[in-house]
């Protein structure tokens, strides 16, 4: 195992190599802006497993950390969090910064807030996916709490559908106990995102003990296209869904600590630590479960 401090003339072949995997290939990234001027004057940080390249990241003089990608097969082995460390020590006492700053993917930010990053609240938009800014003094250990999943009791308002996408896609990534949908009006703009029925795929795809409970109001006619209907048509074993009329507001349910609830088509009020709340909303939307419908299409497949 090693993590080698190089440049871009020298290392250029491996490290396109890992970022066109991760970045263009895996999460659609268009080359065009993979690929920067800021490459040449970076420091690079290259992880090797004996000789095979497995992860990497670079540092600019002005303490921005930014392209860190470990491929997929290397991925739980604790690569990334050598390659920070690597990128720290060298910030610390080879450049003597006093602040690392990075761009961080909302559904990559547990991992910095567990290497001890803290986050700048507010979702925007980098190459279509959401991101929020992070910092961290070079050695320091603890995070300021923002966004820290059953740290963070602020109640965060979301005003808009790229807000409401990160906050899902981080929360999701957090690994709740389970995940509950209630669903009063299925033609909110944000039930439809991609990234959301995505997150939701990878959280429930992530264990084979999770599960997610889906409660919508109403049938509607074009039900049976809707995204949400679709993946769990795909995942029906992990994924229940009802119909019942008691549903009255639209929220996704983190339990046993946060919650996001629709309070316009873009808008929302979230929360990351605030379990009475969160139990109050699992006991009433289960108990509407018990005595929930089957959508009528459900129904007429399993004749």
């Amino acid at each position: 195992m090693e993590i080698r401090v190089t440049d871009w003339r020298s290392s250029r072949t491996l490290l396109r190599r890992i970022r066109d995997e991760v970045f263009i290939r895996e999460q659609g990234v268009p080359a065009s802006m993979e690929w920067d001027e800021q490459d040449l004057n970076a420091i690079h940080f290259l992880a090797l497993d004996s000789r095979n390249p497995v992860g990497c990241a670079r540092l600019l003089p002005d303490g921005k950390l930014g392209r860190m990608a470990v491929l997929k097969q290397w991925r739980h082995e604790h690569w990334g969090s050598r390659i920070l460390n690597a990128v720290e020590e060298y910030a610390r006492h080879e450049l003597g910064l006093r602040e690392i700053k990075a761009s961080a993917q909302a559904q990559a930010l547990g991992f910095y807030l567990r290497n001890g990053f803290s986050v700048r609240p507010g979702f925007y938009e980098d190459a279509g996916i959401p991101h929020l800014d992070i910092y961290k003094a070079p050695g320091g250990s603890r995070n300021n709490g923002m966004l820290v999943a059953g740290e963070d009791t602020k109640t965060h308002e979301l005003d808009s559908l790229l807000a409401m996408r990160g906050w899902t896609e981080m929360a999701l990534a957090a690994g709740p106990r389970q995940v509950c949908l209630g669903v009063a009006n299925l033609r909110l703009p944000y039930w439809s995102q991609p990234d959301v029925v995505e997150a939701l795929r990878r959280y429930v795809c992530a264990s084979p003990r999770r599960r997610v409970k889906m409660l919508f109001r109403e049938e509607t006619k074009d039900i049976s296209g809707h995204p949400l209907v679709k993946l769990q048509q795909r995942l029906s074993s992990r994924i229940s869904l009802g119909i019942h009329s008691g549903v009255e507001e639209d929220c996704l349910l983190t339990g046993p600590w946060g919650y996001l609830l629709l309070t316009e088509p873009g808008n929302a009020l979230a929360c990351l630590n605030d379990p009475a709340r969160v139990r109050r909303r699992l006991s009433d939307l289960t108990m509407l479960m018990d005595f929930a419908q089957r959508p009528r299409e459900a129904r007429r497949l399993s004749i």
